[in-house]
């Protein structure tokens, strides 16, 4: 057992017929950071969910402290020491952050719950760990990025040792992933071990002490973040040296020597989110729009696709149009693929096929009765194209990984046969190994001609992919960079202030 304070041993978990963990084993030692990589399907979140109680092996074993134990449900995990973060968040948005630190653990005064003695409680907790928060606070006025630290201070509520991250940075801006780095290291140095679920091998590097990567569903290998590479880690979790994850804009038709006329030009474009925002796309062109979450890059798309009402001038081939719906974006050659694909471009609980037609329900319809053919035609055409793994188009959406379920959303969009494609985070949540495909996808459609006007939150991506970028500040647009005087530094400076970089507008 040794200096183990965690072991899983030979874990198996399947469901049905689907073997989700084959015979995993890791261990964690106290006041480490052992890092859970792999891509999506991998089956990290389920070993977690077994630690957690949230799901039972259907074979191994799990020791503390070197004895056997048995989790069957979550109370079983916090009477070992053992509490887990889910990347969806577990909250009640209208009670208090004191009620939901100590739902179901309320001290009592002569039946009654002492209010005093919550908020000393849960004072004394966001304290320990630097969170300025009023107790007495409702839940739902806080952000993500703020109820996920009060998750955090509900995690610690209990009698803690071993604390599991799944996927915690995902929704956070520059700042607040900091932030959050620096609660892990204090966790870290006060002895509590600490598991973090994460795509993003910037986490791993920031704040990680020892990676285990998962394959398929197994153990793939282990090592010292300090011996660590990207291309090791990316070779563990994907079984190849991967040479390139960006590709060559010369690989495609339209790269920057051939790039075309504009297709759409916006003049003044303004609502509530965005003031005066003005530029041009071209034909066969990847526009890359930067900025720190709330400058308005996502409300700039949803303007452009007719999402929300706005003023000012939006030009298609010389012509001037008003996109006042989704419907009438879609029928002039948009497409928007949305930052949330599980609220907003996809429906759960259907299947690939039933989403993928989503876009041309009336071009696949005749006399109100759908044409078997083109719908079906239409959902494996993309399905081949955009490589979905899947064992059928009926399968449903909610069974595939993470990337496979962007590609869907893709795939639909695409039917549409658009002219202009916006991405809003293409690649959130999505493993390493199929960003690597989805940029390929981009680069070659764009190769086809069609232009993609792409909103990122990872600078490297926008980077890899883009020509030209674009920097939003506060909703206004802070400057223009190509790709000559482009980097992380250029894109930082104009994303922090938009006030003495207007002239090139």
């Amino acid at each position: 057992m040794g200096d183990y304070i965690l072991e899983m041993k030979n874990i198996d978990k399947s469901y049905g017929g689907i073997h989700a963990l084959k015979n995993v084993s890791i261990g964690l030692k106290r006041g480490e950071v052992l890092c859970l990589c792999g891509e999506n399907g991998a089956g990290k979140s389920t070993l977690m969910k077994i630690l957690a109680g949230v799901e039972k092996p259907t074979d191994g074993e799990i020791f503390i402290e070197g004895k056997k134990v048995e989790i069957e449900k979550p109370v079983d995990a916090f009477r070992f020491g053992i509490s887990m973060v889910h990347q969806e968040l577990i909250q009640i948005e209208d009670m208090t952050i004191a009620e939901n630190i100590f739902a179901g653990r309320y001290q009592s005064r002569a039946g009654l719950i002492d209010a005093k003695a919550l908020r000393e409680d849960t004072l004394r907790l966001l304290e320990k760990l630097d969170i300025h928060f009023n107790p007495n606070s409702l839940v739902r006025q806080y952000s993500i990025a703020n109820r996920q630290l009060i998750e955090i201070a509900k995690a610690m509520s209990h009698e803690l040792s071993i604390i599991v991250f799944d996927e915690p940075t995902a929704p956070l801006t520059v700042e607040e992933t900091e932030n959050l780095y620096r609660i892990i290291r204090k966790l870290r140095d006060d002895g509590v071990a600490v598991i973090l679920i994460s795509h993003r091998l910037e986490d791993v590097f920031a704040v990680g002490d020892r990676i285990v990567v998962l394959k398929d569903g197994e153990n793939a290998g282990e090592l010292a973040v300090k011996e660590a590479t990207v291309d090791k880690i990316v070779k563990m979790m994907i079984g190849r040296q991967m040479s390139q994850q960006f590709p060559e804009k010369t690989d495609r038709i339209g790269d920057r020597a051939r790039i075309g006329d504009t297709v759409m030009e916006v003049k003044h474009l303004t609502n509530r989110r965005i003031k005066d925002i003005s530029f041009r796309l071209r034909k066969g062109e990847i526009l890359g729009v930067a900025g720190l979450v709330g400058a308005g890059r996502t409300e700039l798309l949803r303007a452009v696709f007719g999402v929300d009402p706005c003023e000012g001038e939006i030009i298609l081939r010389g012509e001037k149009i008003v996109n006042k719906s989704p419907i009438e974006g879609l029928g002039r050659g948009f497409a928007l693929v949305p930052e949330d694909r599980k609220d907003q471009g996809l429906i759960l609980s259907q299947s690939i096929l039933q989403n993928m037609i989503l876009s041309i329900l009336k071009k696949a319809s005749s006399f109100g009765f759908m044409n078997r053919k083109k719908e079906t035609g239409a959902c494996d055409e993309y399905i081949e194209k955009l490589k979905i793994r899947t064992p059928g188009r009926n399968l449903m959406v909610s069974a595939l990984s993470g990337g496979n379920q962007q590609k869907v959303v893709l795939g639909k969009c695409l039917a549409s046969k658009p002219e202009i494609l916006l991405l809003d985070e293409p690649t959130r949540g999505v493993d390493i190994g199929a960003k690597a495909e989805i940029y390929k996808i981009i680069n070659d459609l764009a190769g086809e001609g069609l232009s993609i006007l792409v909103v990122s939150s990872e600078m490297t991506e926008l980077l890899g992919i883009s020509d030209r970028i674009l920097v939003m500040h506060e909703g206004h647009l802070s400057g223009e960079l190509t790709m000559e005087e482009a980097s992380e530094e250029a894109i930082m400076k104009l994303a922090l202030s938009h006030k003495e970089n207007t002239a090139w507008i």
